[in-house]
């Protein structure tokens, strides 16, 4: 786990922010002709939906001319460009993001000059056109993902710099007698693109699938609390916050049932919640009788059902609690990762699992980071 004094150390107290665009192989401070970044906004998140970079150029107008001059910054716009965001503090940066150009705007509005909105998407974005509908050679989620990954277009996405790897997890259909050769349960894409298929393997695994500074990860949520990341507090970098406990919406159990067509019989698993949800027995004895019956025919065994269970249950244990933070400006802090609240007392000073996260930098307000997280239980 990180120390917040040695970030504080590391980027000289936090006193002098500074921002690296570039796009392509061209660096944004280095242009020649009097370009002005306003501003920018990075939201990055390890939910299903892409993450994105959003920066808006000035001094590209020609009052006298009456025209963009688009020579001047056009290297810094083009569509499909590869775009890397760092942030820090001094002569001490980190990459915070890292994609593509996916749309530009030419903006005049009343109260402000022409200029110009870039905004890049991270690979997830380029994933989301095509439709396709055959077998893959692999016969689990997990290798189908990684024979997704092999196809040219994204051997040419790596080499220009639009990510830079992927992980993979293993999923649970994966078999471990060291037998994946194809057979009549082959995974299959059904009309869909390659980010559909892949958010459906999400969903059915209950895995995460974001791409965290150019590396691709499909895996299973939620790490282990020693993997924590940061511990803050409101002498350790917050400068306000939102903490809300909520126990509706939460149930007792979760029971899923499938159904073994081999043996045509039945199957079903059951999940009960163990997580503290408040500091007396009332909470609990709320939702004592309420129960989730789930059916999924996917759920072809036991083991199965009861994975999957686990999995609903461990979603709607999260909805318990949620974080709202603004911070001083820390590049350490991004998506898929626990931070502990610390010194508020009682149960705010909780561990939390941060699911957004937005990086902002601009000339007049300086380097600050907004994050979202949820929590399962109070410890």
């Amino acid at each position: 786990m990180k120390e917040y004094q040695d970030l504080r150390k590391k980027y000289g107290a936090f006193a002098y922010p500074i921002l690296t665009l570039q796009v392509g192989d061209k660096l944004f401070s280095e242009n020649k002709h009097s370009l002005v970044l306003s501003s920018i906004q990075v939201d990055l998140s390890c939910g299903l939906e892409a993450s994105a970079a959003t920066f808006w150029i000035y001094n590209v107008y020609n009052l006298e001319k009456g025209c963009y001059e688009f020579a001047h910054f056009k290297d810094y716009i083009q569509l499909g460009s590869a775009v890397t965001v760092s942030l820090g503090y001094g002569a001490v940066e980190e990459m915070v993001f890292v994609g593509f150009v996916a749309q530009t705007r030419f903006v005049s509005s009343e109260g402000d000059i022409h200029h110009v909105e870039v905004t890049a998407m991270d690979a997830k974005g380029l994933m989301m056109s095509g439709s396709y509908a055959r077998q893959m050679t692999a016969a689990n989620y997990g290798d189908a993902i990684l024979e997704i990954f092999r196809k040219p277009m994204y051997q040419k996405m790596n080499t220009e710099g639009i990510y830079k790897s992927v992980k993979v997890d293993d999923t649970p259909d994966k078999k471990t007698d060291g037998n994946d050769s194809a057979t009549a349960y082959t995974v299959e894409m059904v009309s869909e693109s390659d980010y559909e298929f892949i958010v459906k393997a999400a969903k059915r695994f209950n895995y995460e699938f974001y791409v965290d500074a150019g590396v691709i990860y499909f895996r299973k949520t939620k790490r282990p609390p020693e993997e924590c990341l940061l511990e803050i507090g409101m002498d350790q970098g917050v400068i306000n916050y939102d903490i809300t406990y909520d126990i509706t919406g939460l149930v007792k159990s979760v029971e899923v049932r499938g159904m073994d067509t081999a043996r045509a019989a039945m199957v079903s698993a059951v999940t009960k919640v163990s997580n503290k949800i408040s500091t007396g027995n009332r909470a609990k004895a709320l939702i004592g009788q309420a129960q989730r019956i789930v059916i999924d025919a996917g759920a072809v065994s036991k083991e199965q059902a009861q994975y999957r269970a686990d999995s609903l249950m461990e979603d709607i244990a999260y909805r318990f609690g949620t974080l709202e933070c603004d911070c001083v400006g820390m590049p350490e802090l991004k998506p898929g990762h626990f931070i502990r609240m610390t010194d508020l007392g009682g149960p705010c000073d909780n561990r939390f699992y941060i699911t957004r996260v937005r990086h902002d930098m601009s000339s007049e307000e300086g380097y600050r980071t907004h994050i979202t997280a949820v929590a399962a239980a109070l410890e």
